[in-house]
């Protein structure tokens, strides 16, 4: 049986449904039933990854298991990243193929690469055959980078970082659930290049025809934007430690892997923007 964990979640649910269109049975494992995808052949089971007696019910000798990382920080997500690893251990599962992070280890700069790396050495740990699908910035958020304006204003200065498209991390995560051969291996699924953030604008206006442009502000600046929001500190100390570890050439991550797994050409940073166009803020400006 294939389990996937995060499957209302974006990543987690293009998982499930590249596993339903090639007819594959599994259970999702969800914290609140209700609001679990509807697929085709899926057992639906409450398991949270700090509730070890549910994942033993959850969780069955065999079983190939995508792991997803929770969305928090520090000790707490390591806490229950190692519960569930304990529990998939215990379970004697096939395998785990685990979401990650480019760089991820016990020197990266980026607090969520290292709490990465060390989940990754948890599951190194366990004795459980395991796979790494590490991602960089998603590429889906794109959009996001650009207040209404059309201006990117964050630190980052002129260091370059890679992207990493969510559907294409789906067909990888699917692939090393079904096929075999992918066992105790770290892929990195990038765009085939990397840019700054003024690179990145610059390919936004060509794309959209609209003026994108990048407005580099200080680090202080940043945190008193986020913090305003109200953002806990955790996702402070992960939006500062991004922006150093990027200065720092951590998110530099350009491989073929995607190709090497599915045998395509991973989308460019031009055309993911062409598919996002109308989620871009100057697109969304200009029809409000």
């Amino acid at each position: 049986m294939i389990v996937v964990t995060g499957s209302t979640g974006r990543v987690g649910g293009l998982v499930a449904r590249r596993l339903e269109r090639q007819g594959h049975p599994m259970r999702l494992l969800v914290r609140d039933a209700g609001r679990a995808p509807r697929v085709a052949s899926a057992e639906v089971v409450v398991a949270e990854y700090g509730n070890p007696q549910a994942l033993a019910h959850a969780l069955h000798e065999g079983d190939r298991v995508f792991m997803v990382s929770l969305w928090v920080g520090g000790d707490v997500r390591l806490d229950l990243h190692r519960s569930f690893v304990a529990a998939a251990a215990k379970a004697r599962v096939a395998q785990v193929v685990y979401l990650s992070f480019v760089n991820a280890g016990p020197r990266a700069i980026f607090s969520h690469a290292r709490e990465h790396g060390a989940t990754e050495e948890m599951l190194r740990d366990s004795g459980v055959p395991w796979t790494s699908i590490r991602n960089s910035m998603y590429a889906d958020d794109i959009p996001g980078w650009f207040d209404p304006d059309g201006v990117a204003r964050e630190p980052g200065e002129d260091r370059r970082m890679s992207f990493s498209f969510r559907p294409e991390l789906a067909d990888v995560i699917a692939a090393a659930l079904t096929q075999p051969g992918h066992a105790d291996t770290i892929y990195n699924i990038t765009t085939p290049q990397s840019v700054s953030l003024q690179k990145l604008a610059d390919i936004a206006t060509r794309v959209t025809g609209d003026r994108y442009s990048y407005d580099p502000i200080s680090d202080a600046e940043w945190i008193e934007r986020w913090k305003a929001q109200g953002r806990p500190d955790w996702a402070l100390e992960a939006g500062l430690t991004s922006y150093e570890a990027m200065r720092q050439g951590e998110f530099d991550v350009v491989t073929d892997d995607y190709e090497k797994v599915t045998g395509r050409k991973p989308a460019t940073i031009a055309e993911i923007i062409a598919a996002l166009v109308d989620e871009m803020p100057l697109t969304v400006a200009r029809r409000a």
